[in-house]
């Protein structure tokens, strides 16, 4: 029986359509979607990947492997909702020991707004029109742009029982592989969500992934800073090599807990670490 072995390579079947147009494609407030060409390193995979500019500041739309493509014809009369159709590439093994490319394509329906990736659908929902601002496939689906990305809290909810914590992150990083944290922080705010970002930075770090526990980490650090979200940050730095980064934030942890009266309660380990750093000062 073949097995499907996916590797973290991205790719887009009309990638010829995204380069031939006029870049970039703007909407709503002068918000707009970028393709950047990529090099990739699987052999005959060609793309771009999308990337969501509003107000000055940029991040890609899709996880930094995923290639998409556009045009402004996918673009809603109001410019506030774009299609896009990123696609996932991976190799197929046969019992031969043989190995194809294959590619999985979607069809996703981006907020030109605030850059979330509102809803997925099968690659066939973009061939379609749009009539007003509802999108009509030719398989005859009605789409009004609607959030159907699923918030952090309901994440924690499915995952918070699996056991081991390597399990348990595997199983967030799989409902979060095709989006960007920058796009799923677009479709759930930090600020209505500080407590799940940080539990979900939390269960990814110590299931191993501290990278994408940081970028989850740090969209609830830029509302203020936060005691407890200073512990996590420092230690994900800190496994990840990034020792005098994450010293830093032991003192300032150190410091918060000291000026709260709880000096007893912190850790060894930032006591240890917060010396290192007074000494190299």
């Amino acid at each position: 029986m073949a097995s499907l072995k996916w590797v973290l390579m991205f790719g887009s079947l009309f990638v010829a359509s995204a380069f031939a147009q006029d870049l970039p494609i703007v909407g709503v407030g002068g918000h707009s979607v970028t393709f950047r060409a990529t090099e990739w390193t699987m052999p005959g995979v060609e793309s771009a990947t999308a990337w969501f500019t509003a107000s000055g500041k940029t991040f890609p739309l899709f996880s930094i492997d995923v290639g998409a493509d556009g045009h402004s014809g996918w673009l809603s009369p109001d410019k506030k909702t774009l299609l896009l159709d990123p696609v996932s590439f991976g190799m197929l093994s046969v019992e031969s020991g043989e190995e194809k490319l294959v590619s999985q394509q979607h069809c996703d329906v981006i907020s030109m707004e605030t850059g979330c990736v509102l809803a997925e659908r099968s690659a066939s929902f973009c061939v379609g029109k749009w009539v007003g601002n509802q999108w009509v496939s030719n398989d005859g689906e009605v789409f009004n742009p609607v959030l159907e990305t699923k918030p952090p809290k309901d994440l924690l909810r499915h995952v918070v029982d699996i056991e081991p914590a390597q399990s348990r992150a595997e199983s967030i990083e799989w409902s979060l592989s095709f989006l960007s944290p920058e796009s799923y922080m677009a479709c759930h705010p930090p600020a209505r969500n500080v407590q799940a970002f940080n539990d979900l930075g939390f269960y990814l770090a110590e299931g191993g992934n501290d990278e994408l526990a940081l970028k989850f980490y740090r969209g609830v650090e830029a509302l203020g800073k936060r005691t407890v979200l200073m512990l996590n940050i420092a230690d994900s730095l800190w496994r990840l090599g990034r020792e005098d980064e994450a010293q830093r934030y032991y003192s300032q942890y150190r410091d918060a807990m000291s000026a709260d009266g709880k000096a007893q309660k912190i850790p060894q380990r930032v006591v240890e670490r917060s010396v290192i750093q007074g000494m190299k000062n």
